[in-house]
């Protein structure tokens, strides 16, 4: 083995720093296997040359060429090469790619991160500070400032991410200097070496606070809406424009039997009675076609156990932004009670009728 060779000067340097062939390989994420070739006199790659002078802490130019290449590079000739149109293309070309990204990345309040699994160091972009409200130099910087379930939750999915060498994404609350709580969404990809094992870990992280703000105040009035819907008195119904059963409220399955899964699987002309069924299909279509914007009928429905009640339904019919029908809005009131009474009064009316002809003869 020469004395001028990179096989030999990385030799000693092992020997000097008490190092083994595993260590060195762990610290730099390959194989013992591939250290030891480097020591016989093995090709090095750019990418590991710079890894290991780093780790061994020389001069990386030193390390593959020896004294007499560092010398010259240390006393270089300038070499002025002219600024060619092309290359003032290129050149602006590529200032104006970063700028852009640079202030898209900064609009869209985006953090890139890097995350070396090896020396468990973490490199952060420049505006993290800004989006986060400190700055993140080591691993502890970033977990102090983060709700203790969401430490214990991200830590598990990374712990798992980096030993299955896949991605994974989470949202998690961060607090500023200031108190406030912020919503980060971040997406991470583990990053493998040429043996398979996970070296380090890739991520965006973007403020999504808005977002989970607006998500929360939907669920809440969403929320509201369903405690009213059910509590309403009346029995409610939300009926797509071809009559199928779309939301119900329990006080609606109470009137006619059916469970709320049973009425989705059906339409309100399947239980409608069939002699009432073409007056209530007139003032739909006159609704649908614009001509009014609500109807009210008496009609007769059809119970579960096969009997038929009489209700009065009360729709209303809700549209699209565009104006196409969304659903329709039916309130049902149960009027059996008030229909036999009026027959009864009817019966009554037209048996005094009889009598008075009767004498009138």
């Amino acid at each position: 083995m020469l004395e001028n060779s990179f096989a030999f000067r990385l030799k000693e340097l092992l020997e000097h720093h008490k190092l083994t062939l595993q260590a060195v390989g762990t610290a730099l994420g390959i194989s013992r296997t591939a250290v030891h070739k480097w020591t016989r006199g093995g090709e090095i790659d750019y990418d590991n040359l710079r890894k290991l002078a780093d780790f061994l802490k020389v001069n990386w130019i030193w390390l593959r060429y020896g004294d007499e290449a560092l010398q010259n590079i240390q006393q270089p000739q300038v070499v002025e090469l002219p600024m060619t149109d092309l290359r003032r293309r290129l050149t602006a070309e590529i200032m104006e790619s970063e700028t852009r990204m640079k202030l898209a990345q900064e609009g869209a309040r985006i953090v890139t991160w890097e995350w070396n699994l090896i020396s468990d160091e973490v490199t952060y972009s420049p505006n993290v500070e800004q989006v986060y409200g400190w700055p993140v130099h080591h691993n502890e910087d970033f977990w102090k400032h983060l709700p203790d379930e969401d430490v214990q939750r991200m830590q598990a999915m990374y712990a798992e991410a980096v030993a299955e060498g896949t991605g994974c994404e989470c949202d998690f609350r961060i607090t500023r200097p200031d108190g406030e709580v912020r919503w980060i969404s971040s997406r991470a990809t583990v990053v493998r070496d040429s043996a398979g094992r996970s070296v380090k870990m890739v991520g965006i992280s973007m403020d999504n606070t808005e977002r989970q703000v607006a998500q929360q105040a939907l669920s809440q009035s969403e929320e509201r809406f369903r405690a009213i819907f059910e509590l309403a008195w009346g029995a409610l119904a939300y009926i797509d424009p071809d009559g199928t059963w779309q939301r119900v409220n329990n006080s609606l399955c109470e009137l006619l039997g059916y469970r709320a899964e049973e009425l989705y699987g059906m339409t309100f002309q399947q239980i409608t009675h069939a002699d009432d069924l073409a007056q209530n299909l007139q003032l739909l279509q006159r609704m649908l076609a614009g001509e009014t914007e609500r109807y009210e009928v008496e009609k007769r429905v059809r119970h579960k156990n096969g009997e038929y009640i009489w209700v009065r339904a009360r729709t209303s019919l809700q549209r699209h932004a565009n104006g196409e029908p969304e659903h329709l809005i039916s309130v049902f009131e149960d009027i059996s009670a008030e229909r036999q009474e009026h027959e009864r009064l009817q019966a009554h009316i037209a048996a005094l009728e009889a009598r008075l002809a009767k004498i009138s003869l």
